[in-house]
């Protein structure tokens, strides 16, 4: 019997649920009703349901059981209940000195034991299913009791009143209805220190007795929350939270902006989403330029230097050379493309005039000039003679006379070879006539020199061409000589 009952308790152990006794509930009480079987000289085919002599009295019972941890729990057990026997075929000696018998109805050879037993006892069971999601619980449980035996009636019965302790051993099941209630059945074997309660001794065995106790436990007690943070711990899944620490409903530190470092110690809340932090939930800085990694543009800046929002070395003059580099941290942002490695503006001919300024940048040249070289005698010497060189139709704005071509191809020439010249084209006439007419002609005049220039392969970019009348006279128009001399065509330079 106590081998099916193993068994059954063991295959039904893996249907899921939870137990009733645990870390959350610690203590249970217990109310139970069973049958005791008695085994001694009256009685001794214990389990024996089909003998003859077989013995069952009824008995109540409580308990109270206490959770040490998922494999063991400490137990009291205790009973109120009848044990007895009746033995068939034995003879009595009234003259026994073990005791007077007192033999009432029976006969002497069909004597008949009926005890009042007052039991308890102190076990530890063992548990050999530790998951609070079985509903079945089976376990073994081991220790020592006390009972007490009375005499039902003395006139009607044998027995001997008196105590025995108990070597208790047994086994049981619960089978969890809810998280406060559980079935339970045990088992319960004990091995008596004595031998008299049936006024009968023989040989050396010690009466024995057998509980079959099915019962109601009740469990109870204060959730167990070991880091104290308002979420029991079976529900826990950050069991070691500190104390004080707010927490969600799975026990573990809030993380409001998701960056895997908890509230209260995340100097750094409100990190964007996907943002590499410390472990301080700060986002990462590599460079240490005060720029977060996910923000900064330039992530290996020197620490020397000095940046802006997006993390990258400040150049306030904007020449392409950033501050903690440059050595001149004035230059202007028309020098941009034109510093050297320390921010200085560069000066490749060594004229003394920086290359974002210098017109000849390949060429050393004087300042006036914007860094190209002083214009030559000769061809200074040829535009003063293309002032008056320079024929035109009388009242028109064509070109005459072989003279005049042939100083305005000297012209192209010199365009040609100074490449960084500019020429500004001005038309002028004498005072004699209408003003407006002689303006108007003016201008034709200068746009037919700059059409002739461009039809020599000089760039039009190069070349302005501009009217002034009668408005710069550089003669007295009072004399035929006077007038002849404003009456031209000047040309100017410029880089």
């Amino acid at each position: 019997m106590k081998k099916i009952v193993t068994l059954a308790c063991a295959a039904v152990a893996g249907i899921t649920a939870a137990t009733a006794q645990t870390e959350s509930n610690q203590w249970a009480v217990g109310v139970y009703g069973g049958l005791t079987e008695y085994e001694g000289e009256l009685a001794s085919n214990m389990m024996g349901i089909l003998k003859d002599n077989y013995s069952f009295y009824g008995h109540g019972g409580i308990s109270v059981n206490r959770f040490l941890n998922k494999r063991w729990d400490v137990a009291f057990f205790g009973s109120y209940g009848l044990l007895g026997a009746k033995k068939e075929g034995i003879e009595f000696d009234n003259e026994d000195s073990k005791g007077s018998l007192v033999l009432g109805t029976n006969s002497s050879n069909n004597p008949e034991m009926k005890l009042t037993e007052v039991y308890g006892d102190l076990t530890a069971a063992f548990k050999f299913v530790t998951k609070d999601s079985c509903r079945f619980s089976p376990y073994i449980f081991a220790g020592a009791g006390y009972r007490y035996l009375m005499v039902k009636d003395a006139n009607k019965y044998i027995g001997a009143e008196g105590g025995d302790p108990v070597i208790v051993a047994g086994l049981g099941c619960d089978y969890k209805i809810n998280d406060r209630f559980a079935l339970t059945y045990t088992a319960r074997y004990g091995y008596t220190l004595g031998d008299d309660k049936d006024q009968y001794e023989c040989g050396s065995a010690k009466d024995q007795q057998l509980m079959h106790s099915l019962g109601l436990k009740f469990c109870f007690g204060s959730p167990k929350d070991s880091d104290k943070d308002g979420v029991e711990d079976k529900l826990d899944k950050c069991p070691n939270t500190p104390i004080g620490v707010s927490v969600d409903a799975n026990g573990c530190p809030l993380d409001e902006d998701k960056d895997g470092v908890p509230d209260y110690k995340d100097n750094c809340k409100g990190t964007p989403a996907g943002v590499t932090v410390d472990s301080l939930g700060c986002p990462v800085d590599t460079d240490g330029d005060g720029v977060a990694d996910y923000l900064d543009k330039c992530a290996d800046t020197p620490k020397e230097a000095e940046v802006d929002e997006n993390g990258c070395p400040k150049d306030s003059d904007g020449d392409g050379v950033a501050d903690y580099l440059d050595k001149c941290p004035g230059t202007p942002a028309a020098a941009k493309g034109y510093v050297d490695e320390n921010g200085c503006p560069t000066d490749k001919d060594g004229d003394g005039v920086y290359d974002y300024e210098d017109k000849c940048p390949e060429t050393p040249g004087i300042k006036e000039n914007k860094g190209c070289p002083e214009i030559k005698a000769e061809v200074k010497q040829l535009f003063k003679k293309a002032l008056n060189g320079i024929q035109f139709e009388t009242g028109k704005a064509k070109i005459k006379g072989k003279t005049s071509f042939a100083i305005l191809d000297d012209v192209v020439k010199v365009m040609q070879e100074n490449p960084a010249y500019k020429l500004n084209i001005g038309g002028h006439t004498d005072n004699v006539g209408n003003a407006e007419k002689n303006m108007q002609l003016s201008k034709e005049r200068a746009a037919s020199v700059r059409e002739y220039l461009i039809s020599k392969g000089v760039e039009e970019s190069r070349l302005a061409a501009a009217g002034y009348g009668d408005t710069q006279p550089v003669a007295d128009n009072k004399t035929a000589k006077g007038r002849a001399e404003n009456r031209r065509v000047a040309f100017v330079v410029e880089f």
